[in-house]
């Protein structure tokens, strides 16, 4: 279960609303929602990867995803929460919903939005958290720390526990779970040893889940724990509706009337159950920009330079450019992140302070927070070149042997160019062939649809006139992606 429904706010102006941090593929050139799914689709059973995200992000992910089809390697049951409630709400129904399909399933819960190293060390691990999850127990992964991070919360070991080794791993007790620390504290752990990264992924059975839920709601130790019975209720509730009804008003209502707490501190940091497999494994959150040192190599003056920049006498700086020139002169340890419509400029240390920005370009209802310019889709991608009142420009790229969906647009009308390739036009009743140079009129309403039936890329510049010009504003009749 691929938890995948953050918005991503500290990674912006590289992270959208409707293209959030798990859809960026500058840490090895694919998607981090993509490395997600492929590193667990070998390992789950057929049928068994699953997708938890929230209703606007829906269809944006399985855009993504079915684009990158060759890479995932499986299929995907996508589902959306009734309402964004935090990590206790969502793992509990995703927890119910698995119970639904399978009593005795276990249940591995992911991020989207982290780099890991997979292969062997991480299927091993995987395998002793399951083992132990067999057993009835909540399971995490610590990562091993490799230096005095205060970004990360730590996970203290306790005892460790017979019988759930697999070579050089082994499994314990959670002594404790620790906020956040101060320098002087994270190297104070680093040298005592004992202490490991919470990596925040869980493995566990369903039904454990919820029967811990409802443990710490009925201790309420804590005011983050009192509510936890109610969430395993309701996510058992919601559940029973059926996934097709999880965005209609009866469970909105019910499921957003849940408290907004972290699954660890709703049930992790107060039960009984908890064990943490550790994992000595290259791992990285992606918290926020500072994850850029990680793109490219520093050069001689510590700086990291990624895309199309040239810097004079910087030293200690990040300096990113995803199209356009980026030229700096003598910076000293700041963040330059530069897209095709916003950049942003910051000191490293700030870099947690981000979402500040996020927070007032959503006061005054800037669109730069809700999407990007480019957007992948299943046939291929497009880019917004300039957008006006009343109308849009794209550049659109359709892969060859694809086709976009048939469909209709209520307030917009299209006028499309060809810049290279052939393309094929339905349009109402007329289905006919344009080249180069060519030209195709879609008026307001009309059913259509855009193929490209040739070896090599089309690409059309288009043309929309309207009084919305919105992505929604799209009626589907037909579709190769099911959407």
């Amino acid at each position: 279960m691929i938890l995948a429904g953050g918005s991503g706010t500290r990674f912006w102006p590289l992270s959208r609303e409707l293209s959030p941090k798990q859809f960026i593929s500058i840490f090895g050139g694919v998607s981090l929602i993509t490395q997600a799914v492929r590193r667990v689709s070998e390992l789950a059973e057929a049928d068994g990867v699953h997708v938890l995200t929230n209703e606007r992000l829906r269809d944006e992910l399985q855009n993504h995803l079915k684009s990158q089809a060759a890479l995932v390697g499986c299929t995907i049951d996508y589902l959306a929460e009734p309402t964004p409630r935090n990590t206790a709400p969502a793992i509990a129904l995703a927890a119910a919903y698995l119970e639904r399909l399978d009593p005795e399933a276990i249940m591995v819960v992911l991020p989207s939005d982290h780099l890991l190293e997979d292969g062997e060390r991480w299927e091993r691990t995987l395998r002793v958290a399951v083992g132990l999850a067999e057993r009835g127990r909540l399971v995490t992964l610590g990562l091993t720390p490799t230096y005095p991070e205060t970004g990360y919360g730590y996970i203290h070991m306790g005892a460790p526990l017979t019988g759930a080794a697999e070579g050089d791993t082994l499994g314990h007790d959670v002594a404790a779970f620790v906020e956040k620390p101060d320098r002087e504290t994270a190297e104070a752990y680093l040298a005592e040893g004992g202490y490991l990264w919470n990596s925040g992924m869980l493995v566990a059975r369903a039904a454990v889940v919820l029967a811990e839920l409802e443990a710490a709601g009925a201790r309420a130790e804590t005011p983050d724990s009192a509510g936890a019975a109610e969430m395993a209720s309701v996510a058992r509730e919601v559940a029973a509706l059926g996934p097709k009804t999880w965005t209609q008003d009866a469970a909105r209502t019910r499921f957003g009337a849940l408290p907004a707490v972290p699954f660890d501190k709703a049930v992790l940091e107060v039960s009984d159950a908890v064990a943490v497999v550790p994992a000595d494994m290259d791992w990285s959150d992606v918290g926020s920009l500072a994850a850029l040192e990680q793109v490219a190599a520093p050069d001689e003056r510590g700086n990291v330079l990624s895309g199309n920049v040239v810097d004079i006498d910087s030293h200690d700086t990040i300096v990113y450019s995803a199209d356009r020139l980026v030229a700096t002169i003598g910076l000293a340890d700041l963040m330059v992140v530069d897209t095709t419509d916003a950049t942003l400029v910051a000191p490293k240390d700030r870099a947690q302070d981000v979402r500040l920005i996020v927070d007032a370009l959503k006061a005054t209802g800037a669109r730069e927070i809700v999407e990007s310019r480019s957007s992948l889709r299943p046939w291929g991608s497009w880019t917004l070149l300039t957008k006006g009142p009343g109308f849009q420009v794209k550049t659109i790229e359709v892969s060859p042997g694809q086709r976009l969906s048939l469909q209709s647009h209520e307030h917009r009308s299209e006028h499309w160019v060809v810049v290279e390739g052939r393309g094929r036009i339905t349009r109402g009743s007329e289905v006919f062939d344009i080249g180069p140079n060519e030209s195709a009129y879609i008026p307001r309403g009309f059913t259509h649809r855009l193929e490209n039936p040739g070896t090599s890329v089309l690409r059309i510049v288009e043309i929309a006139v309207g009084d919305y010009l919105g992505e929604d504003d799209i009626r589907r009749f037909e579709d190769d992606w099911q959407r």
